[in-house]
């Protein structure tokens, strides 16, 4: 791969993580494909696999909910039309945080755009247990 492809893609990222912590969904969205997949697995409120520009979206809103980035420890690993991301995140609920690495899979397609989103907490039950305890808080 070329490593101007590697840089623009790695640039992009940097982008997009700037965007979340902003909550400023539409510079993400410019990135990804109408027909995009997003999977986040586990058996969070949040798990399961959302298809489409709009579900992805709101996906994405989602996630800005219960985690924050840290734009500092991040690392990539290019795989043809892959690039895996790893970066520290922490996880908030209303009486809990854990931090921990989250690896995002972003396939492309043959325009650069997002075809295929995987996220992968590094300790899938610990962020299940933290984002599941919102639902547990009672309501003021």
């Amino acid at each position: 791969m070329d490593s101007s492809v590697r840089r623009e893609r790695e640039a992009q990222f940097a982008r997009n993580i700037d965007a979340f912590i902003r909550r400023d969904f539409s510079v993400i969205d410019g990135t990804m494909r109408p027909d995009v997949t997003l999977d986040m697995p586990g058996s969070s409120w949040l798990a399961g696999t959302y298809q489409g520009l709009e579900a992805v979206s709101r996906g994405v809103m989602a996630l800005r909910q219960v985690f924050n980035s840290d734009k500092r420890l991040v690392t990539f690993l290019h795989e043809g039309n892959l690039m895996v991301v790893r970066h520290a995140i922490i996880v908030s609920g209303p009486r809990h945080e854990a931090e921990m690495n989250l690896g995002v899979r972003i396939g492309y397609d043959e325009q650069g755009r997002f075809a295929t989103i995987d996220v992968e907490p590094a300790d899938l039950e610990l962020f299940d247990y933290v984002v599941n305890s919102r639902l547990k808080e009672p309501t003021p």
